[in-house]
């Protein structure tokens, strides 16, 4: 196993130019999440399946955002593992700032620069070139390893991640791996769940000194606010092996999110924000 593993770490490593050739051409393809168009990102990993002989299903509930999912079956019996990354980033913007074109994947000075080189094309490539060495090795390996690379992450995974959650569960196996930037130094596990709540605060109206006419609507949402603070006293319950995982984690968490993130870690957090009134 370790010669193996030894093997495994030379191949990358021989491969260097390869992955940093795929991922800045990844880049390339421009795929901003809104309006969320990936299908030249799709075609870039399309390409390098095919070359390599993988086969793999194409699921387009929304035309302009292909998933891509391939899979094999190892030699011996075992569970299913799934690899997941998405294709999708956020927008650009007008621009303004950009020190590198967001679409170039410029490397200098050993980092590559672009709109996605973080968050995920980095990860997502990590995920597709780990399916190609394991797919060489799958007569030796145990159960099966599913990739599945999906182009709508960015608005919440209505056509992407959740799309197949919904309609093609197997898809994510007994376990799965997706590289979202995090740090060098943890495994994440799980996600805290989030409850979101929108209110609309109406009021009828009056001159800023006829208090007695119209109570502030500013007030009453810094009111509610203030109330849905309360909601941080909560404390979870917390399975024990979770608790011992975090406990063992706390220190890596808070060298890689900044002092007090294992604290936020395991509380409710409150995060109030405003929208346009529509």
């Amino acid at each position: 196993m370790e010669s193996r593993k030894a093997e495994l770490l030379q191949r990358v490593e021989s491969d260097r130019d390869v992955l940093i050739d795929f991922l800045r051409r990844f880049i390339r393809c421009s795929s901003p999440n809104p309006p969320g168009d990936t299908r030249a990102a799709a075609a870039h990993i399309r390409d390098l399946l095919d070359r390599r002989g993988i086969e793999y299903r194409v699921i387009a509930p929304q035309e302009t955002m292909p998933n891509i999912v391939a899979t094999f079956a190892a030699g011996k019996p075992g569970r299913h593992l799934a690899l997941n990354g998405h294709i999708d980033v956020f927008p650009v913007g007008d621009g303004e700032g950009w020190t590198q074109d967001p679409w170039g994947g410029a490397l200098v000075d050993g980092r590559i620069y672009g709109r996605g080189a973080c968050d995920m094309k980095c990860g997502t490539t990590a995920s597709i070139f780990t399916f190609l060495y394991l797919h060489e090795l799958r007569e030796e390996l145990h159960g099966r390893l599913t990739l599945s690379t999906v182009s709508d992450e960015e608005t919440f995974g209505p056509w992407g991640a959740r799309y197949l959650s919904e309609h093609h569960p197997e898809v994510f196996g007994h376990c799965c791996l997706n590289g979202e930037p995090s740090s060098p130094w943890t495994l994440r596990f799980g996600e805290k769940g989030p409850l979101w709540l929108e209110f609309t605060v109406r009021t009828r109206g009056a001159h800023g000194a006829y208090t007695h006419l119209s109570k502030s609507a500013t007030a009453i949402a810094a009111q509610i606010i203030g109330d849905l603070y309360r909601l941080e006293e909560i404390a979870p319950p917390e399975a024990s092996n979770l608790a011992a995982a975090l406990d063992q984690a706390a220190a890596a968490i808070d060298r890689a999110q900044a002092p007090g993130a294992s604290r936020n870690t395991r509380r409710v957090t409150v995060n109030p924000a405003s929208s346009a009134a529509g």
